[in-house]
């Protein structure tokens, strides 16, 4: 074997070895998925539970097969929501983040409002809203929004004060103005943050979209829920309970997936690989 030919293979050699680690890491999740769905099913038949008080999995499994194209419909509302009200509530976030990382003023008159607006009981302020927005969207982009902003503020606050102090004396030794500042040097830092905060934010938006769709909405995941519920469906509730869990991973998987493409360059990255 030529050592040109040997270097081709070595990396054919870890790209497997790479994969197959990652299917072996795989493993335990579905284990232990499995092992949780088989219990439930045991005891359900042992106890004779009725399916209306709590249904077995594989009843579940059924009506979630059933209706998984009306589930998946009215979803479309729920991710519209949770999406739009994500990009409100990240876009605020990095604004004052960017805002209050650079004048301490503005730090010290707004950031109290932000932690009184986290603290708000948005269970509490849904049935408000509906008064307010109507039974649409808005309500449901306004929570998810509300719930979203903070932990982006926070953790881009984070990044924006994390650089290297030598880094930022030599931009401002070479003249550079703030604009270029936090364009070249503190946005770099606050990447990984700001993934930190999309990560738990992602389903946020979806819990605050819900939410909103549990008192006030015509359509959505949340409505499924709600009414059957109220018609003590209870094997389609748990139903499109497990479709919303389906769907929380993905989403989850997704971000994890776009933090590895954007921060490939991060030691976060490189060394969980």
């Amino acid at each position: 074997m030529t050592a040109t030919t040997a270097a081709q293979a070595l990396p054919r050699a870890g790209a497997r070895g790479g994969q197959l680690a990652r299917l072996r890491g795989t493993w335990p999740s579905v284990f232990g998925l499995v092992t949780f769905f088989v219990v439930w099913e045991l005891l359900i038949r042992v106890t004779n539970t009725p399916a209306f008080v709590v249904p077995p999995p594989s009843l579940v499994f059924k009506r979630l097969w059933e209706e998984f194209p009306a589930y998946a419909y009215e979803f479309s509302f729920t991710l519209a929501a949770a999406a739009i009200g994500l990009a409100i509530g990240t876009t605020v976030g990095i604004v004052g983040a960017v805002l209050m990382a650079n004048w301490r003023i503005l730090e010290k008159s707004l950031f109290p409002l932000a932690v009184v607006l986290k603290l708000v009981p948005f269970v509490a302020i849904a049935p408000l809203l509906r008064i307010w927005l109507g039974y649409e969207l808005q309500p449901k982009i306004l929570l998810a929004a509300l719930i979203t902003f903070f932990p982006v503020l926070v953790n881009c606050m984070t990044g924006l004060r994390s650089v290297d102090p030598l880094a930022l004396e030599f931009f401002r030794s070479v003249g550079a103005s703030r604009w270029e500042i936090l364009r070249r040097l503190r946005w770099m830092t606050t990447q990984p943050h700001l993934f930190a905060a999309l990560k738990v934010n992602v389903n946020l938006a979806l819990a605050g979209a819900i939410v909103g769709e549990l008192f006030s909405s015509k359509n959505g995941i949340g409505m499924v829920i709600n009414e059957t519920a109220l018609n003590l469906d209870i094997p389609a509730m748990f139903a499109a309970i497990l479709f919303l869990a389906i769907t929380g991973v993905a989403l989850t998987l997704f971000m994890n997936w776009s933090e590895r493409r954007v921060l490939a360059w991060h030691e976060s990255v490189r060394t969980a690989r």
